[in-house]
C-alpha cells in the first residue's frame, strides 16, 4: 500500500502541481485538498503525512495552522509547511516551531522536499509496529498504574528491582525502559550503569523515573545523562504524549544518522 500525503493549498499552480507530480513519481499517492477546516477534518485519518501551503498569512491561515498542529500531535501525524521566507522565518521564531516537521521557504527545492517526505514514510511504518517498554520500579501500585496506562498503545512488561531488570535484558530487548531513579540495593544511575556496559544492551534508550520535582533533584537526575526523565506524578495523557514524542524523535533521528 502506498504512503498517502494531504495536501493542502488555496491555489492550483504550477508550483502545486510539480510538487504533487514529483512525489508522485517518488511512490506516494497525493490527495490534493482546498484549504479548508471542514474538507481536512471529512479526510484527517486518510493519511499521516500533511502538506500544507498557506500562501496567505490571513485568519484562515492562522486557524488551519492551528487546528493541523493539534491534529497532528493528537494523533501521531506528521505537518510539513511551505510559504515565503517570511513566513517560514516567523514560524520558526514561534511557539508552532515545535510542532512541525519541516518548513520550506520559496524558492522550493523540491529533491529536498521528496527526499523528507521518504524519510517521514519510513518512519512512520516504524511507529507502526507495536513498541516494548520495560518498566522498573520498587513500587509495585505504580507499576500496575504504569501498565495500565501504557497496555494499549505499547508492550509493557514491569519488574521491581534493577537486578530483575538486569535478568530481564538477559532475554529480551525492548525499545525503551522506564527506570527509577530512586530504588533501594541497585538504584537507577547503577542499573544504568550496568545496562550501557553491556554492548547487547547499551543501545536500549533509559529513561529515567523521579518522584521529585524540586530542581537540585532534576539536576542531580540530568547530570547522569539518560536519554530522558519523567516525573511519577504526570497525568496519563502527558505521559503518552511525551513518550510518543519520544520514539517519533528517535526513529527520525536513526533516520537522518543513516543517511549517506
Amino acid at each position: 500500500m502506498k504512503e498517502r500525503i494531504i495536501y493542502i493549498s488555496r491555489e492550483k499552480h504550477l508550483i502545486n502541481k510539480g510538487v504533487e507530480n514529483r512525489l508522485t513519481e517518488a511512490g506516494f499517492e497525493v490527495m490534493m485538498l482546498e484549504d479548508n477546516i471542514d474538507i481536512v477534518n471529512r479526510h484527517r485519518y486518510d493519511a499521516n503525512i500533511f502538506l500544507y501551503y498557506p500562501e496567505f498569512g490571513d485568519s484562515q491561515t492562522e486557524l488551519m495552522l492551528h487546528y493541523l498542529s493539534d491534529l497532528c500531535v493528537d494523533n501521531r501525524k506528521s505537518l510539513c509547511l511551505l510559504g515565503d521566507s517570511s513566513f517560514v522565518a516567523r514560524l520558526k521564531q514561534s511557539g508552532a516551531a515545535g510542532r512541525v516537521a519541516h518548513a520550506y521557504a520559496r524558492p522550493l527545492d523540491i529533491n529536498v522536499i521528496v527526499s523528507d517526505m521518504v524519510e517521514l514514510a519510513e518512519a512512520h511504518e516504524e511507529l507502526r509496529r507495536r513498541k516494548s517498554i520495560l518498566v522498573v520500579d520498587d513500587d509495585s501500585d505504580f507499576l500496575t498504574i504504569m501498565e495500565h496506562w501504557l497496555k494499549n498503545t505499547y508492550t509493557v512488561d514491569g519488574v521491581r528491582s534493577g537486578a530483575k531488570a538486569l535478568s530481564y535484558l538477559e532475554l529480551k530487548h525492548p525499545d525503551l525502559i522506564l527506570l527509577d531513579y530512586e530504588m533501594p540495593q541497585l538504584d537507577g544511575y547503577e542499573a544504568m550503569e550496568k545496562i550501557r556496559s553491556n554492548p547487547l544492551t547499551a543501545r536500549i534508550p533509559i529513561i529515567f523515573l523521579t518522584g521529585v520535582n524540586e530542581r537540585e533533584s532534576v539536576m542531580r537526575v540530568i547530570r547522569h545523562k539518560p536519554d530522558g526523565y519523567l516525573l511519577k506524578n504526570m497525568k496519563k495523557s502527558e505521559l503518552l504524549d511525551l513518550l510518543d514524542r519520544f520514539f517519533t524523535e528517535t526513529i527520525l533521528n536513526q533516520k537522518k544518522q543513516q543517511s549517506p
